[in-house]
């Protein structure tokens, strides 16, 4: 758990450590002793704090991601606007929770997280599901195949994971997600999830 308020640190921290399934291995408050302790504790799930001083949380996420690719990694924040959703997600979040949301709320993103399956908090999902733009392409060009190597290039997964996913090679990945780019004109990973989200792909991997 990382927040560098300590009443949100300890009270989230008791909270989820009082369930008969999860356990706490670390408390930390900045993104230098996150990395330092999980470095140590090596914990399934990190609970992530966006408004980190120093080091943010999305780049704390970046970087964890990249130096435990198994750490399933999930804001907490107090900004509930599909900008930060995107971030996140393009750093490698697989959960996104508002901090005025309920407890249950973050217990389930934690345990849907634990089971390798992603989670969007509720009070986020509809506004984010509901396409209120247009795209850079139609998606109807995309084949089943490309379609789905988008959706989870959009959730965070690496090209690595995508082909662990799917039981493709990482270079049939590559060739699926290069095809679908070029069709739809998306040139960035913040591009692949304002797309996917205005879809309403997202909905179909919850």
């Amino acid at each position: 758990m990382v927040d560098d308020h300590p009443i949100i640190l300890s009270g989230v921290g008791a909270m989820i450590d009082g369930q008969e399934d999860l356990t706490i291995v670390g408390l930390a408050a900045s993104a230098d002793e996150a990395l330092e302790g999980i470095g140590k504790a090596l914990p399934d799930v990190a609970v992530v704090d966006i408004s980190l001083p120093g080091v943010n949380g999305v780049t704390l996420i970046e970087r964890l991601v990249e130096r435990f690719p198994e750490l399933g990694c999930i804001a907490l924040t107090a900004h509930d606007d599909p900008g930060c959703l995107r971030q996140v997600l393009a750093a490698g979040a697989r959960g996104f929770v508002v901090k005025r949301s309920t407890a249950t709320d973050l217990l389930q993103a934690i345990r849907c997280v634990l089971a390798g399956d992603n989670y969007v908090d509720p009070a986020l999902a509809a506004r984010i599901l509901n396409p209120r733009h247009g795209t850079q392409g139609d998606a109807g060009n995309l084949s089943e195949r490309e379609r789905s190597v988008i959706q989870l290039v959009a959730l965070g997964y690496s090209n690595k994971e995508i082909s662990s996913r799917l039981n493709l090679s990482i270079k049939t990945i590559e060739t699926y997600r290069t095809r679908a780019t070029d069709k739809l004109e998306l040139h960035s990973r913040a591009a692949i999830v304002r797309f996917a989200h205005s879809n309403g792909w997202l909905a179909d991997l919850q």
